[in-house]
């Protein structure tokens, strides 16, 4: 699916916290995350050195941080449970912290693998709930 420019620019516009929301929702939605790779994933320093692991929930997001950031990254999708199942869980093994939802100049989301693991099971189960059902009884 691609997204229109003005939806870009608003969602890349919202506070980190909005940001960080806004991902959460829709990659349990879609079920699909982004990220850069070039010969292997990127990756981002916090100012103390420690690593992160950025991520966005759509291709184009990512790739505006691919033309600043990360020239001659690529953005690159898998599976929202690949995340879930693996990913987080060797990144919080690894002590490496998550880039959730990077703009040009905003790096102001990192959460712990851990709390973003949390966070999107609580959004899956939300989103799975019978009070969810948007058709109601049959």
């Amino acid at each position: 699916m691609t997204i229109d420019t003005k939806h870009v620019q608003a969602i890349v516009m919202l506070p980190g916290p909005q940001r960080y929301e806004y991902f959460v929702k829709r990659v349990v939605e879609s079920g699909v995350v982004w990220s850069l790779f070039r010969q292997g994933w990127a990756l981002a320093k916090k100012e103390d050195g420690a690593l992160v692991f950025p991520l966005w929930p759509e291709r184009e997001f990512a790739a505006i941080c691919a033309d600043y950031e990360w020239s001659g990254y690529a953005p690159q999708s898998f599976a929202l449970e690949e995340l879930i199942d693996e990913l987080l869980p060797q990144l919080e093994q690894d002590g490496i912290a998550t880039g959730v939802f990077y703009t040009p100049g905003a790096r102001d989301v990192m959460p712990t693998a851990g709390l973003l693991l949390r966070d999107l099971r609580d959004e899956q189960r939300r989103a799975s709930s019978p009070s969810n059902d948007q058709d109601g009884p049959a």
